[in-house]
């Protein structure tokens, strides 16, 4: 009996998720590549991941200093440790909110998981992250505070405000494939979450009438964590669970919207 001959994929075929290991060398590539073109042509290079928050820093201190300065104590730290937390935020939503559009060519040519665009870029923030330490550890030694065990419990604030960040771009990233105004309103709405959130003031400025602000802002329970950790505070179970809370709402809110979408990017793109 004659074999009947294998009939080719059809180029309409779903992708297939080959493994963990192919995904994995896919995201690193990518990683690489978004490194190159970020810092292409850059006198400064990957320097700037350490340059920029020290130069918010300095710029916020010079001008909010002579407000809280003896209102919070060890007011460098207490600003740096915000401004380095909620650009790690900014900068994981907006570069995922325009990883599809900006590698739509090569959606149309290769076939991979559409989720590895965003969580490259995700982790891309996550390694500039890692680097605005840097500056962050040294106001650590110039302001001679000490260096404390609690200071471990940052791995975890950092993991849960990059898996809220990845949720939350996710869900930008889907939107921003069928209304390109979304990039625009998101860079509005995250000026707008820097001013709701205790990055230079003092947080018993919200405490006074406006509460909510402070419960219902998940920015500001990650960036609270991180600073009891510097200060050498072990956080409540509260304060686990609210990063850990929010955390898991937006990956999964985003997951869902990202997956229910994908398959009308090729028709928006």
């Amino acid at each position: 009996m004659q074999a009947t001959p294998s009939q080719p994929d059809s180029p309409c075929r779903p992708y297939r998720r080959p493994g963990f290991v192919h995904d994995g060398f896919l995201v690193a590539e990518l990683v690489k590549r978004d490194f190159k073109a970020r810092y292409d042509r850059s006198v400064l290079g990957m320097f700037w991941c350490v340059l920029q928050p020290t130069l918010t820093m300095g710029l916020l201190y010079a001008v909010f200093s002579l407000f809280f300065r003896h209102s919070i104590p060890n007011f460098p730290l207490y600003l740096i440790s915000g401004i380095v937390f909620y650009q790690f935020f900014v900068e994981t939503t907006t570069t995922a909110m325009q990883s599809i559009q900006e590698n739509a060519a090569l959606i149309a040519k290769v076939k991979v998981p559409l989720w590895t665009y965003p969580v490259t870029r995700a982790v891309s923030s996550l390694i500039n992250f890692l680097f605005a330490l840097v500056p962050l550890f040294c106001v650590v030694l110039l302001t001679r505070a000490p260096l404390r065990p609690t200071m471990l419990l940052l791995f975890y604030s950092t993991a849960s405000m990059l898996v809220f960040a990845l949720g939350v771009g996710l869900f930008l990233a889907a939107l921003a494939v069928f209304f390109h105004d979304v990039k625009f309103l998101w860079g509005f709405a995250c000026m707008l979450c820097m001013y709701a959130t205790p990055i230079f003031y003092p947080e018993k400025v919200l405490m006074q009438g406006h509460h909510w602000m402070v419960y219902f802002n998940p920015i500001y329970h990650m960036i609270h964590f991180s600073r009891l950790a510097l200060n050498g505070q072990v956080p409540t179970a509260t304060e686990f669970a609210a990063c850990a809370v929010f955390a898991l709402l937006s990956i999964v809110a985003g997951t869902l919207v990202f997956r229910s979408l994908k398959n009308k990017f090729a028709l928006a793109l």
